[in-house]
């Protein structure tokens, strides 16, 4: 009993802190100086780690019409090559096979084009038949096709003296990345070209901030928002960066803290006026004799030494208190009075 009614008194003896407001008078010689929460258009915060990745889409993929017994890469992965440059020896009897299937389906289509050529004024003329002009005609169309498809990758192909050998050249400017034996029925990719205004930063947000994110920073740059993907991983989405300028000093895969410049409309205010009531960001905002204790909702950081509160009527423009604050809030809560 005696226990129950120790508990009970002292709790009429915690300090009340339902009070909302100071009148100037009772601080007595404090120092009070006061800053007005100034707006603010863009708000920087830190957001996840961000890496240096292919815009989607961009990569251009080198496929071959064969399958090589052995791909030599002759530069490392990932390296910047210029077009027309040595990227790979390309070994076996496949490589063979390949030049001599070239030469006999250009052979072929110089013989279809030339039949094509010759019997189209006839078939104009109605010399020859509707159906003996579909075949013809066929036949050149089958023939073109089956050598373009080659030709195509002989423009990235350079022969050796060796039947059985031969070199994948790029052919574009770019960083070159190796395959990963990925093949479909008619071709295998031997790499990929990607191109410099490909690389861009990757990053995360809240999807609730997507739309409101207008530029990516680093340690070294700070890059403008491309694309917002409209899929939301959980709660987060994805977010692309412009092409990469040199000045941002990044590797393709690498990783970097990075931070988000949001479009918020926003309050600057020291970092020294905020102060916890009840577990909520306050501040003190004079208004006449009084300082007055107004809720506030933290949104970012502007430099170091100062807080970006979200704005409202309230605040915009208004006399935020920016010294003495733990006194003041000390003769909030009754733990003390100034003289």
């Amino acid at each position: 009993m005696k226990l129950f009614t120790f508990v009970f008194t002292s709790l009429f003896l915690l300090p009340a802190i339902a009070q909302t407001e100071v009148p100037i008078d009772s601080l007595g010689k404090l120092n009070l100086t006061y800053v007005n929460a100034a707006p603010s258009q863009s708000v920087q915060k830190a957001v996840s780690t961000g890496i240096v990745a292919p815009f989607p889409g961009s990569q251009l993929h080198l496929m071959a019409p064969m399958t090589p017994q052995q791909v030599q890469y002759l530069v490392a992965d990932g390296t910047a090559v210029s077009k027309g440059q040595r990227l790979a020896m390309l070994k076996g009897s496949e490589v063979h096979h390949f030049t001599e299937n070239l030469k006999a389906k250009t052979a072929l289509l110089k013989i279809s084009q030339k039949r094509f050529n010759a019997n189209k004024p006839l078939f104009e003329a109605n010399a020859i038949s509707q159906s003996s002009w579909f075949s013809i005609t066929q036949a050149y169309y089958d023939a073109k096709l089956a050598w373009g498809h080659l030709d195509h990758f002989a423009e990235m192909f350079e022969s050796d003296e060796d039947d059985d050998i031969g070199y994948l050249l790029a052919p574009e400017a770019g960083l070159f990345l190796y395959a990963n034996g990925e093949k479909d029925a008619e071709a295998t990719r031997l790499g990929s070209i990607i191109s410099n205004h490909s690389l861009r930063i990757k990053t995360m947000v809240s999807a609730d901030e997507a739309s409101l994110i207008s530029s990516i920073e680093t340690a070294n740059c700070q890059v403008q928002v491309a694309r917002t993907d409209a899929i939301v991983n959980e709660y987060l989405a994805s977010v692309w960066s412009e092409p990469l300028p040199k000045s941002c000093n990044l590797k393709l895969g690498q990783r970097a803290q990075v931070s988000g410049h949001f479009q918020l409309n926003a309050l600057k205010i020291p970092a020294q006026s905020v102060f916890y009531l009840n577990g909520q960001s306050s501040v003190f905002v004079r208004s006449g004799n009084v300082l007055n204790v107004v809720s506030v909702e933290v949104v970012g950081q502007s430099g170091a030494d100062a807080l970006l509160i979200k704005a409202t009527p309230q605040l915009n423009n208004q006399p935020v208190l920016s010294s003495s604050v733990s006194a003041v809030q000390g003769v909030l809560i009754g733990l003390g009075e100034m003289e």
